[in-house]
Formats: C-alpha cells, structure tokens, sequence
C-alpha cells in the first residue's frame, strides 16, 4: 500500500487546481510502471485508513471540501451545481469516476461539509479575488497545513474556515489601496467554539495579503492573553521567526525553553530560508509572559522598513517583504496607552500603514457604558480602543464574541465608536461541537415521557443540585457534601472510562478536569477548596464501600448513557473492567498530592497558575472570573454550576461546558442548580439556560432570514429575549432601539404570553370566542413526525373551521398580554393588520387539535370542549411552546412544502394562496381550576400560535420596520427592511 499512498498523494496535488477529473488514470501514471490499480484496491485503501492516520487521504479529503465549497467553477459547466450540497458532491464523483463503494466510503470518511456563514454586510469593493489569495500566499496555507497534519482537524472544517475566513478578510480594506479606508466588523461565534482559530486564519492571509502591524486584544486577564499569545505562536508565528535573534533555544531569555511542545516540534514550521524567498517575518512585541511594554528602542522597534523609499509604505513593492509587527495584549488601558505612546514617533508613517486589530471577547470592557445621552465621556478601555482607531487610519477592526447583544447596542450614529458598521458575520455551527442546545430537549413533544438517555440531553447530561448552604434557602451542609460528593464520583469514574477507552483504543485524553463555579469572591473559592478537600477524603476510594458507590453509578448513570451516545468509543462490559483503570484515575488525579486546584487571583493560587499547555492536567478546578470569558478548560468533564447572573452574556460565558469533546461526549456532566419548585426565590439556572439558548436561536435565525436584506445597523431590534428576568447584557450597554413591524411567511410562531390576571383572561377568552366557535368541522391531519411511508404514518385529529382576515384581526387587536412579551408581540400585530388591509390575508383557518390526554368541560359558549395542561414557566410570562407534531400541516395550509405530504391541509389552502393559520389550544390557570366542571373565563387562557400565507411577504423573506431613538429621542430610522436600498434619516429628524 505504500506505493498507493504515494501514489494517490500526487495524483490529489495534480488535480487539486485543474478540477476533478478521472482519478484511476492519473493514480496509474504515478503508479508506472507497476501493475494498473484497481477499484476494488483504492477501495480497500480507503477502508483501511481515514484523515487522522493518512496524509494522503486527508489530501484527498480537503481537495473534496476546496471543490464543495468553490463558486461557479469551470469544471462545474453547465450543471451548475450549489456549493456545499450533496448535488455538488454528486457531481464531482462523477467527474472522478468513483464507484458506489468508494463514493460510500469518501461520503463516511470525508463528509459534505453544510457549514458556512451567515454575513449581513454594507456593499463593499470587492478585492479579495483569487489572484490576490495566490499571489503572496503563504502563512495562511501553512497555517492550515498545520491544522489538518498536526491538530487532526477533519478536511471539512478546515474548508469552513477557508471560506469564513475569506469572507471576513474580503470585507476589510486592501491594504495596498491608494484609498484610506476604516472597517469595523463583528464576527459571532459559538462558546468555545473554535473563534480564536478563525481570528488567527483571519490573521494569516491579513499578512499574506499586506497587513502589517496586528494587535490582537484578549480580555482583561493575563491567563487568557498567555493563552492566545501561546496559540498564536504556535500555529503562526512558527519557529524561525521564534528563534530569530536568540542565541541558544535552552535559553533563560527564550520563552518556551523546556517547553514540551517546543521540543517535539508541535510549532508550525517555515523554512529556514522564507525571508529569502521575500516573505515577510513576524516580530513579536509581547511575548508567552509578558504583556505589552514601553519598547526599549522606542521609534527604532517600530519604524517602517521601505525597499523602495520613493513609494509609499502601502504600495505593494514595500509591503510584500516588509516586517509584520505582532502585539498581544490584554485590555487594559494602561497597556493600550504604552503601545499609542510608542506608536506616536512615526507620526506621518502612520497614515500608510495597514493595520489589523483583532478584538476578542469585543463586548468584554470594550463597550462604552457611559451614557451617552448624558456625556461625551468615554469609558477608559472604549477610549484607549477609539484613539488607537484615530491614530490608525489604516486599521481595520475585526471584532470577536459568542454573546453579541451588547455590541448591537453601541450608538451607531457614533462615527467614532466601535459599532460594527460594514459587516457582521455569524459562524456556522462546527460538527462535533457541544453547545447549549446538546444539554436541552429542543422542541420535545410535551406528551412524551423523559426517561431514555438515547434521546433525552437532559436525562443524559443534566445532575440538578440545590443551592449553596449560605444562600437564603433550606438546602443544609449535609446536602452540599452529598452533592459534591457526587460530583466528584463522576468525576473520578468518568476519568476511569477515559483510561480504560485509552488501553482499548488509539484515542488519548491528555487532560481530565472538573469545574466548580460557585462565586466570583475568592474567599468563596478558598471555602469550596477547603470543603471539596475535606469531601474527597471522606470518599475513601480505595475503599469497598466507595467501589459500591462507583459501581452504582456505573450501573444506574453512566452505562446507559454511554452504551446510546458513545459513538465509536469502546464501553466496558462490566464494571469488573474498570477496577484497575480506577486506580490510573486517581493515581493521576493526586499525582502532585492535592486533587484540588485553585484558579483565581489570589497570590498563593497564581503561585501555580494553570497552564494546560505545559501540563497534563486531571485536577478539580475551582474559580470564578478567571474560569470563564474565552478562557479554554482543557478537557472538562464534569461541571458543578450553581452562579447566579443577571445579565445573559455573563452567564452563557461562564458556560465553559460548552466546546469540543473528542472521545468523552457521553462522559459529561453538568451539575446545576435547580431549586426544588416549591423553594422561596427559586432559582433554575438549567431553565435560564434553556432561555439563553432561545435567545441564540431567534438571534441567528433571524440574522440568516435577514442576510439579503439588512445591514449591520439595521440588527439591534433583532436581538430578543425570553427571559424577563435576564437581559441580553447590562442595562449600560443596550443601544435604545424599537421595533415596529416583524413578520415573515410561511413558519408557523407561538405567542404564548397572554395577560395572567383574571380580567385579562377573560377578555382574552371573549375576543377568541368567535375563532374558537368557527371551528366546528373534524378533521385528521398527518403528524410531522410522522414517516414517509403512508402505512407507517401518524395522524393527529382537530376542529377547523374559517374566519375572515377582519374577524380575525378584530380578535387579534382586543387580546391583552403580559407587559413582558408586548415589545415582541405588538410588531407582529401591526404585520398581520397590515397584511389584511392590503388582501394579502384574506382569512386564516382555525385548528383547534384533540389530543390524547386531555379532560373535556364545559366551556362558556362552546359547550364540551377538550383542555390541556399547562402551566406558565418559572418566572417567565409565558407558556411552554406548541406540539411539535401539530406544527407542520398548519405551515401547509398556509402554502409551504412539508416534509411529509398532507392531502388535507392541501385541499384546505385558499385558491390564491392568500389563507394564513391559527393554532389554538385551551388550558386552565391555575390548573387547580380544570377540577370545576363548567369552567369561568376567568380562568381559561387560549394559546395561540399564527401562520401568514406564505405569499405574504416579497419572496417568502421576512419583513421588519422599526424606529430606532435618537440623543433628543427622535426617530433616526423608520423604514421597512426589504431587498430595496435602505435609507437612513439624520439624527433628530422625522
């Protein structure tokens, strides 16, 4: 098979640029003149190998992503296939000439990758072509060389990020353009979802492209900043430029002397002779340690070389050999002073100097809080950040967060600011990431029991704990102790599945830990040590009684869970196989004595600060601050979260759970708390969770429904938030903006906050009596979970029955709500109004289901009707949403294509497409209620759920009109959100 490696290694590099074409020929003329390959023969080369243990075949596999993901190329022509679909890659078998067991195999060991992103963007001078990509090219193609050869990443995310990254890059200013020019840009991302690999591949063709001076800001502690510092070295800066102007690599004077992953070579490597050839070396300015300091050479460390002086430093016969300048610094404003003080000698120079910053955790310090309304001071962070733009009027400010909200609400009137105003680009979610929606039952069927691991997150990952003994609560020390012990049961047995995956598999787990995230005040974290200490300890686990305890959990916990989502990973039989692994655990555990380790900034804990690159980690960690916000807990298994927080981007940052678990997906656990319902003040930090992950949904759904029509400063109204008590961010950073109008076509919307006092009920339940009256007529509609098969579908029965678009909004307009959804609910009102009075919605059909629990009453004007049970959610205002399996025929009606077909809610569609739909459901509140057998309307709530035509809006796409305050509270913006060009008023002006 040697012969084939290499063999399939140069036929891929020959095709790599010309386009698929037969793959047999090409492999047989490499192969020469050995006997011709067989089909049967690349097959069972493919089957024996797979990205992680084969270059050639990770060659293979990224060349297949390059074609997913090319626009409109020739060898395309004419099928014209979209990118990133499984037609594309249909295609591109075809031209290779695969068989069927091959192309099975490529699909199984190099997947179609549907990954992209979603940009909303100003119109922009497009620069960035492929000539410009080629012609200086090279610390991007070594920087991904790096990830697919060193870090293992499948072929398919390394062409997500190609493309992201291009997309970013191709959005700032040319960096050899005549033309001054300042972008500002966000990129959204995922909780530790991979965002620093994208600033740096962002990073490595800004350099290929011209960019010479990068500064790269991380949030405001040194853990973070060392961290990125480290990376960025590694995977970038490589070991030439590392090693420039040192003496001897064991060094006292060479930051990484000693270090393991220095002396094994897991740097990016250059070639001795780059600079020779004319590319550009990289000069550090702050080093693994070390922040930014005063530079002892002052002008001289930072002056611009010119190879030739009689052409400006942008032109490209300066720029292409020209040295890049790499500065990584925390956010702090002393630290950004000293680079402007250094920065201010080169006066004139600065003007032509193409600068990239790159903002990580952006809307960390960075925002300006104060109020802008009141003064035109600037917080001290927002200040350093906006003069450093005004010193620079070649830089280019890219912006990094996975929590966006507070960055929407900076001014975007202000010119000087860092409101992202030329593009805001959300990642793609990437395969095999872990997030918030892994931890939670998205759209559960509210009538099936939650008790299988194999298809419940929340019975697989979710352990609920109580409060900490000294919040206001009822929860003792006892509980406490029995909690963490717990958790730190999980903790130890997990890390045993790990030792024992390691003996029986290639996979390897350098790092095994355990976060408890309590309290911010380290005197807390000292208290948690002293208890976690004192619990491990008591365990005993060497003794029998513990390995009864393991043992159990092995059996009531972790089997099944592991047995329905371990994937490839090997389970062990019996408990029996993890005795000997358990002793490995724990021996690695307590290898430096003390199962514990404090993270924060106290002396004594940054006395043995953590460092996950130096060390094999398997420790307990408890923190705060410095265990959230960007930072990377390398390898964690087991959380034990109880913080409160008020504001959402607090909160889901300290999600650190969230991130990549190669090899231990089905070994995590998230202890959380969730008092018990009938607690004083309770607290559910999984539900808050759940509201979170909402929040993100509605944000990215609607920022990909909006990508052909908004602009950056048309977002901020888009950003929602379903928990009344959890604002997106802190009051200080929301930017005052209104929606006026938001509807779309076609999806069907729950608007589950009715008013929840006895007057409101009732009058909600008269204004929908006629609705609910009109439905009178049985009908059976297929279930959207239903199967394809007609023999094995599902059905679900319910009332119809017809109201015209005036009745209908007649009902609408009279409906009282919770003073909590009215910003939310009051826009679609002025839709749906304004969609009847052009006759765009001519009447909606009600469908009123029957489900197969629920009691029937008597209710008021309708006679025997069927409740349901519901109850409003935990400090929410509103209900839990609508069956999932009763969603689909309502979209149907309304005129969109299902799934699953459904000859009924076909006949049921209005002639020209102008019939939206109304979903109701019945219940009583409080349920206590339901035992009356003729129930009051004070104490029925209809729930409601709408469906406008899907002709009710220019091609499907949703519409949005909002106002957006100005300083004097004026109207600056108040038009509709369309494909036409939008128009901006001045401040002040209606």
């Amino acid at each position: 098979m040697a012969d084939l490696n290499s063999a399939l290694l140069s036929a891929v590099g020959g095709l790599r640029n010309s386009g698929p074409m037969p793959l047999l020929g090409p492999l047989n003329g490499f192969r020469w003149p050995d006997t011709p390959l067989t089909t049967d023969e690349l097959f069972a080369f493919l089957k024996e190998h797979n990205q992680q243990d084969n270059k050639a075949v990770r060659e293979l596999a990224i060349t297949l992503a390059e074609w997913d993901f090319a626009k409109n190329p020739p060898w395309d022509q004419p099928t014209m296939t979209d990118p990133r679909t499984v037609q594309r890659r249909r295609r591109i078998y075809d031209l290779l000439d695969l068989p069927q067991p091959v192309v099975d195999r490529l699909d199984h060991i190099a997947p179609v990758s549907i990954m992209r992103p979603t940009v909303i963007s100003e119109k922009w001078n497009p620069w960035y072509d492929s000539d410009r990509q080629s012609k200086w090219s090279f610390y991007w193609p070594h920087y991904r060389d790096y990830l697919l050869h060193q870090r293992g990443w499948p072929a398919d995310s390394v062409a997500a990020l190609d493309q992201a990254t291009t997309d970013i890059v191709g959005r700032i200013s040319d960096p050899a353009s005549e033309h001054q020019y300042q972008s500002k840009g966000l990129v959204v991302g995922y909780v530790q979802s991979g965002k620093t690999a994208n600033f740096t591949g962002v990073i490595a063709k800004a350099i290929d492209a011209g960019y010479r001076l990068i500064i790269v800001m991380t949030g405001t502690i040194e853990l973070l900043r060392s961290q990125t510092q480290r990376r960025l070295d590694r995977e970038l800066v490589g070991r030439e430029n590392l090693l420039r102007g040192i003496k001897s690599e064991a060094s006292t004077d060479f930051d990484y002397a000693g270090d393991d992953d220095w002396l094994n070579k897991n740097f990016v490597e250059h070639g001795e002779d780059f600079e020779a050839k004319g590319y550009p070396v990289i000069k550090r300015l702050t080093l693994l340690n070390d922040d930014y300091m005063r530079l002892k050479h002052g002008l001289t460390s930072m002056e611009l070389h010119r190879s030739d002086p009689g052409k400006p430093f942008y032109d490209p016969a300066n720029l292409k050999t020209a040295d890049v300048r790499l500065v990584v610094v925390k956010k702090n404003d002393k630290v950004l002073q000293k680079l402007a003080d250094d920065l201010a000698p080169l006066k004139q120079s600065l003007n032509e100097l193409p600068a990239l910053i790159i903002d990580d955790e952006s809307d960390l310090a960075s925002i300006n809080t104060k109020n802008p309304w009141k003064t035109q001071e600037r917080t001290a962070i927002n200040k350093a950040i906006t003069g450093l733009l005004e010193r620079l009027p070649r830089a280019q400010l890219v912006m990094y967060t996975a929590t966006p909200f507070a960055n929407f609400f900076v001014d975007p009137e202000d010119a000087s600011d860092i409101f992202p105003k030329n593009f805001v680009i959300a990642l793609d979610r990437p395969a095999q990431y872990m997030g918030v929606a892994d931890f939670h039952d998205v759209d559960w069927n509210s009538e099936d029991e939650k008790n299988d691991p194999a298809t419940s997150n929340e019975v697989a990952y979710i352990r609920p704990v109580g409060p900490p003994p000294d919040d206001d609560s009822t929860s003792s020390d006892d509980e406490r102790r029995q909690e963490i012990r717990a958790a730190i049961d999980a903790f130890l047995l997990a890390g045993a599945i790990k030792v024992y995956r390691e003996q029986h598999h290639p996979v390897r787990y350098r790092h095994h830990t355990m976060m408890i995230h309590e309290a911010t005040k380290t005197a807390e974290h000292s208290k948690m040590a002293t208890l976690v200490r004192q619990v491990w300890k008591e365990a005993s686990f060497s003794s029998p009684e513990a390995l009864d305890r393991l043992q159990q959990l092995w059996e009531q916990d972790f089997e099944p869970v592991s047995r329905a989502r371990a994937g490839e990973f090997p389970v062990p039989s019996s408990f029996d196989e993890l005795i000997e692994p358990l002793g490995v655990a724990l021996s690695r555990i307590t290898a430096v004595g003390d199962a514990v380790m404090v993270v924060n900034s106290e002396v004594e804990a940054e006395k043995y600060a953590l460092d996950f690159d130096r060390d094999s980690v398997w420790r307990v960690l408890i923190g705060g601050a410095k265990l959230s916000r960007g930072f990377t807990v390398e390898g964690l298994t087991v959380s034990f979260y109880t913080r409160k927080a008020l504001q959402g981007d607090t909160m889901m940052q300290a999600g650190r759970w969230f991130g990549f678990r190669p090899g231990y997906r089905d070994l995590v656990r998230l202890f959380i708390r969730r008092d018990p319902h009938d607690a004083d003040k309770r607290v559910d930090l999984y539900e808050a969770f759940e509201g979170l992950m909402r929040d993100e949904m509605a944000f990215r759904e609607r920022l990909r429904e909006y990508e052909d029509i908004l602009e950056p400063w048309q977002v901020p109204p888009i950003v929602s938030q379903h928990l009344p008590y959890l604002r997106p961010t802190a009051p200080s950073k929301m930017f005052n903006a209104i929606v006026h109008t938001m509807g779309d076509s076609g999806r069907l919307k729950d608007y589950y906050g009715p008013a929840d006092d006895d007057r409101g009920r009732r009058a909600n339940y008269e204004a929908l009596l006629p609705l609910l009256a009109a439905a009178t007529e049985e009908k059976a509609f297929v279930s959207a979970r239903s199967r394809h098969e007609p023999e094995l579908r599902s059905y679900f029965k319910a009332r119809v029955g017809t109201v015209d678009g005036e009745a209908f909004i007649e009902a609408l307009t009279a409906l009282r709500w919770h003073p909590n959804v009215r910003k939310v609910v009051d826009p679609v009102i002025n839709f749906y109004r304004d969609r009847v009075e052009r006759g765009q919605i001519e009447d909606m059909l009600v469908v009123w289901p029957t489900l197969t629990k629920g009691a029937v009453h008597t209710l008021p004007g309708l006679g025997e009707r069927q409740i349901i049970t519901r109850v409003r959610r935990l400090d929410r205002s509103d209900f839990s949403g609508s069956d999932p399996k009763h969603r689909a025929a309502l979209e149907r009606i309304a005129g969109m294509t299902t799934k699953v077909d459904d000859p009924v809610a076909d006949q049921l569609r209005h002639p020209r497409g102008h019939r939206g739909a109304l979903l109701v459901y019945v219940t009583a509140e409080p349920p206590a209620a339901a035992v009356e057998e003729k129930l009051d309307p004070s104490n029925l709530v209809v729930l409601t759920s709408l469906v406008a035509p899907a002709t009710a809006t220019p091609d499907g796409k949703p519409v949005i009109e909002w106002t957006v305050k100005g300083r004097k509270g004026e109207a600056t913006v108040d038009i509709p959100a369309t494909k036409a060009k939008p128009v901006r008023r001045p401040a002040g002006k209606s």
